[in-house]
């Protein structure tokens, strides 16, 4: 499930005929903090959500099409809740960047080599 803010709604005039009715929001994704996480979603509303409103977002396409009761539909996203607060400590998120340096390092005990980095055929032996 994500969080995300409804910033306005999504018209088609030719669509599949399971949308027929249903209404589309175009929702920007939040941290958990409540600030912009970047991207969007459009997500079939199921709750009566309106533009400005915080919303919790299921974007499981079988699970979407569950809550719907519209097993063969084209739905992916559902909105499935209006979020009055959210409390709570925010999870411990690292940077991408510090999670690859982390996987790069070697082991303590991983053998060290020495050189310019390309190896002879006395490297082989």
């Amino acid at each position: 499930m994500k969080l995300a803010r409804v910033v306005g709604t999504v018209v088609s005039t030719i669509n599949s005929p399971d949308l027929d009715g249903r209404t589309l929001l175009l929702c920007d994704l939040l941290d958990p903090s409540g600030t912009p996480a970047g991207g969007y979603l459009i997500a079939v509303d199921s709750v009566g959500a309106g533009a400005g409103e915080t919303v919790l977002i299921l974007d499981e396409g079988n699970s979407a099409r569950q809550v719907l009761a519209a097993p063969g539909a084209p739905i992916r996203t559902v909105v499935v809740g209006i979020v009055d607060t959210v409390t709570g400590k925010e999870p411990d998120i690292r940077p991408a960047a510090a999670g690859a340096a982390a996987a790069t390092r070697r082991s303590p005990k991983a053998p060290r080599r020495r050189g310019g980095g390309t190896r002879s055929d006395a490297d082989h032996a």
